[in-house]
């Protein structure tokens, strides 16, 4: 007998896989931290490297608790992942210091999308 996985934990496991992470940096997070990572990543990835986020919109945006959120950017900034460069009142100010970490997204971002592009073409054939 199987147990279900409660919804919580699989949006962690999917926000885990899609935050990209490089292999050495992903050991260091646990899968709320690294979901809490993507959505500055693809701020990152928007921006040039740069993002400028509350850590209240990081952590609904991942789906995690604002502890999550903030532990979770205190690991990337320790081991170099991102640099921190100002922290008033929430909001954060980073920059990237990885650029395979914003490769892997990008590479990411373009398989999902050729993936919705297929899945349109596929549902119009259909029809």
């Amino acid at each position: 007998m199987t147990k279900e996985v409660p919804a919580h934990i699989q949006r962690h496991r999917v926000g885990r896989a899609s935050a990209a992470l490089p292999e050495w940096a992903a050991v260091k997070f646990t899968d709320a931290q690294a979901a809490a990572m993507r959505p500055v990543g693809i701020e990152m990835l928007n921006k040039r490297g740069v993002c400028a986020l509350h850590l209240k919109i990081i952590a609904d945006a991942a789906g995690v608790g604002i502890g999550a959120a903030r532990e979770a950017l205190n690991i990337a900034d320790t081991i170099g992942l991102i640099t921190i460069e100002r922290q008033l009142r929430g909001l954060y100010n980073m920059r990237s210091r990885s650029p395979e970490w914003l490769a892997g997204l990008r590479e990411l971002q373009e398989r999902t999308e050729h993936f919705e592009r297929e899945t349109v073409v596929k549902k119009a054939a259909r029809r």
